[in-house]
């Protein structure tokens, strides 16, 4: 299964399988299904193209780069005393705790020019918020690091907060 969303930043993705009961699982489970469509031929290029960079040398370097990326900022994030969750990967999950505390220091890394993702209740337990952290090959590592100190800033300037903390972490 693959999503062309995610990877090539287009429409579409697949299944593949050999079992004819897969197939028989998704037409009368998956609804959906039934109303979508082939994808365009302008899309199919765009898929095949990012397909032909992911199996040259120099999708072998963006790959190399990235991971190199990814184990830097868990590494630093780690370093820093944050909780870093999961396999290495583009994505990085770091743990930041209650809603309220979790959007203050959303904020201040919005407002300080760092760009993350807070995944929120439901999509995690309650007091489970985190930050999405997706890298790219292209990152530096300069980058990554005023990342890491403005994470450290931003936990920093909310834990200042004293009482107005407690009460954040209480909710």
């Amino acid at each position: 299964m693959g999503s062309f969303s995610k990877t090539f930043g287009s429409n579409g993705g697949f299944v593949a399988s050999n079992r004819t009961e897969l197939k028989l699982a998704l037409r009368y489970g998956c609804g959906p299904l039934t109303f979508t469509n082939a994808i365009s031929p302008m899309q199919a290029a765009a898929v095949l193209s990012c397909l032909a960079i992911v199996d040259s040398p120099e999708g072998e370097r963006r790959r190399k780069r990235l991971m190199g990326n990814v184990m830097h900022m868990r590494s630093s994030l780690q370093n820093a005393g944050f909780q870093v969750l999961g396999e290495p990967s583009a994505i990085v999950p770091v743990v930041l705790g209650s809603n309220g505390l979790s959007r203050e220091m959303t904020s201040y890394m919005l407002n300080n020019g760092a760009i993350v993702n807070l995944v929120e209740y439901p999509a995690v337990a309650k007091n489970g918020c985190r930050w999405r952290v997706q890298l790219m090959h292209n990152h530096t590592r300069e980058q990554i690091d005023a990342f890491v100190i403005t994470a450290v800033a931003a936990r920093d300037a909310v834990s200042s907060g004293g009482d107005r903390l407690l009460s954040l972490l209480a909710e």
